[in-house]
Formats: structure tokens, sequence, C-alpha cells
């Protein structure tokens, strides 16, 4: 398996929408990087993000179903991390609605929303693609 930045293409937005995550925002044109994890030319996981002033927000990782537990999500997830630090992030943030342990596991904590920067703030993610139930969490890279 390898690990490849890549464009928001039919497969990675099937394969988000497949695991239940919002992408209307993405449709629209949204910036985000997308990293894919591939093996065999087949898409195994994805995950984006986006940045400003240092600040990145995690979003859309997704694994496909046969590869869950597998290690796929904690790799993408290890090289989002290395490539938005590359890009100048210092701290990345993400909410989630199911799946706080498994970013607690990876060094993420629980943040409380009134703490979350400007950038998350104003985000599509924080204004209402994810409910307010969702769990503000963040890691320093």
């Amino acid at each position: 398996m390898k690990v490849i930045e890549t464009e928001l293409s039919p497969e990675v937005l099937a394969l988000l929408e497949a695991s239940g995550l919002p992408a209307t925002d993405l449709r629209a044109g949204r910036p985000v990087t997308f990293l894919a994890a591939v093996a065999d030319g087949h898409l195994l996981g994805c995950v984006g993000y986006e940045l400003s002033a240092g600040v990145a927000l995690l979003r859309s990782l997704a694994v496909q179903p046969s590869g869950r537990g597998s290690g796929v999500g904690r790799q993408l997830v290890a090289e989002v991390e290395r490539h938005a630090s590359a890009a100048g992030a210092r701290e990345l943030f993400l909410l989630t609605t199911t799946a706080a342990p498994f970013f607690e596991q990876l060094g993420f904590e629980p943040v409380a929303r009134e703490a979350a920067p400007g950038f998350i703030v104003g985000s599509p993610q924080f204004q209402g693609l994810c409910p307010v139930t969702a769990v503000l969490m963040a890691r320093q890279l």
C-alpha cells in the first residue's frame, strides 16, 4: 500500500458518500488537499485537510469496509499529519460524531468548541455540515 496526493475523483467522492461523510461543500469546489491509500490500483481509503495560518482541519477520513481494522486509517492519519505539517500546519483539528476513541488513540484530545480558532469556527463543518453534537478534537503537530 502507498499513500499519494490525489484529487477529488469520482471514486474518492463515492467512498466519502458511502461512509456517510459530508461532501456537499466538496462538490461545490471547496479547496481540500486529499491523500489516498492505494494498492494494486485500488482505492483503500482517503483523507483530506484544509489549511489556514498554521491551523489545519482534518476531514473526510474514510476506509473501504474491507480494509477497516487493518491499519489503513492510522496510516492515512499519519500521512496527513506529515503532509499538513510540511505545508505549515502547527495544529490539526477535526470534528467527529463516531470516531473520537480512534482519534484519541492517535493523540488527539477533545477541545471545547468555544476554544476553536476562527478558521475552524468558519468552516462549513463547524457551521452545520457536522452536527453541534460532533466532538471537536485537536493535536499539535
